[in-house]
């Protein structure tokens, strides 16, 4: 946004991303009336999926401030969450909107890849990374949606009509009209008490069908790689930052520059190998549904907020059903489905093809007229 520094929640911002004018999407905003209040924290340089910050802070999340909000849009989720704005846009290549808001219990919208445009932010060439909407209810995402998919396309990609993605945003379909996919065995390795709110989700559900997803290890280590690559390729504007980052960042850093050129190629005959699965997959079903992460929002340590924290294993819970919507560029959307026995949200995820964000959403509304509302709720704008 114009004279806001894009500081990708780093410390020390380069000159060159300072910005000088409103990128596509905040052009389109405020075009329409919108009120930009500024920039919210976020995971340095978008490298992780807890949202802590020893540089610029670490956001809490709005339900228990011992724990992550997620990221890497973290100030994101916990801004709307805290009912301190209506909807944030955020990024997505590994679950960032998804994830965030998942953990904050907010709703968060990945788009089709291309359907956004991403001039003026910095995930200009990046392949499996969106912007995206985040808000409190479903209604709010797909206005929101709605406005700037009409009025801010990515002119860098073909996209469809605008009617795609009709004004009102959202199919009038109910959800016995709608086949809806779970992989069974994916689905076991999330939390008990994810797995327990999943459970009471699908005995909503009138049409549910079990299916599979193949390669799906693979897939997930083609998205790391693609991701990696096209991480560095981005961050290259902070080369000469690296003494302002966080060690945890430099360390991740310093990881992704070793990806090859032919673990890049061959990470991308994967994920066409996976896109021609998932047409094969939506001819069988219209969308899919699944736990949004396979864990719980982590302890925020002491520790953690000095040094930064790098884990691994956490990272691959978060990221284990959001992935594949990056790799393949699908639209997909969390909303909130109920609460631990300690009260942290739990978020479910409806995936669907390429241009489907009216199915999508519509499906996601139907499906949150059923649950209870969240505790933090508020209002459709």
């Amino acid at each position: 946004s114009s004279g806001i520094n894009a500081e990708y929640g780093g410390r020390k911002v380069p000159s060159e991303v300072i910005n000088s004018k409103d990128g596509d999407i905040a052009a389109a905003l405020r075009s329409l009336g919108a009120i930009i209040i500024g920039m919210t924290n976020m995971h340095e340089m978008g490298m992780g999926i807890t949202g802590i910050n020893p540089n610029t802070g670490t956001p809490r999340n709005p339900y228990n401030d011992g724990k992550v909000t997620g990221g890497s849009s973290s100030g994101s989720a916990a801004a709307v969450a805290s009912g301190l704005i209506p909807f944030a846009i955020g990024t997505d290549g590994g679950g960032s909107i998804r994830i965030p808001s998942s953990f904050c219990g907010v709703c968060g919208l990945k788009p089709t890849f291309g359907l956004f445009s991403c001039v003026g932010s910095a995930i200009r060439k990046s392949t499996v990374t969106s912007a995206g909407v985040i808000a409190n209810n479903v209604a709010d995402v797909a206005l929101v949606t709605c406005l700037i998919a009409n009025h801010a396309l990515d002119p860098r990609f073909f996209c469809p009509s605008a009617d795609k993605v009709p004004l009102h945003g959202i199919s009038d379909k109910t959800l016995k009209d709608i086949t809806l996919g779970v992989y069974p065995e994916y689905v076991s390795y999330a939390d008990p008490q994810i797995k327990k709110v999943f459970s009471r989700i699908k005995e909503k559900l009138k049409n549910v069908r079990e299916i599979e997803l193949e390669e799906l290890y693979l897939s997930k280590t083609a998205h790391f790689n693609l991701l990696f690559a096209e991480t560095v390729h981005e961050r290259q504007i902070w080369n000469d930052q690296y003494k302002t980052l966080n060690p945890v960042t430099n360390i991740i850093y310093s990881v992704l520059t070793r990806s090859s050129l032919r673990q890049y190629m061959m990470s991308s005959a994967q994920k066409t190998r996976a896109m021609n699965m998932f047409k094969r997959v939506f001819k069988k079903v219209d969308l899919l549904i699944s736990p949004t992460t396979a864990c719980l929002p982590k302890d925020i340590l002491p520790s953690d907020l000095t040094y930064g924290v790098i884990d691994e294993e956490y990272a691959l819970w978060s990221l284990w059903f959001v992935f594949m919507a990056n790799l393949c560029g699908l639209p997909s959307i969390t909303l909130n489905a109920g609460y631990t026995e300690h009260g942290l949200p739990v978020g479910v995820m409806i995936t669907g093809p390429w241009w489907s964000e009216d199915l999508v959403l519509g499906t996601a509304r139907q499906l949150e007229t059923q649950l209870n509302k969240p505790s933090r709720f508020y209002s459709p704008i």
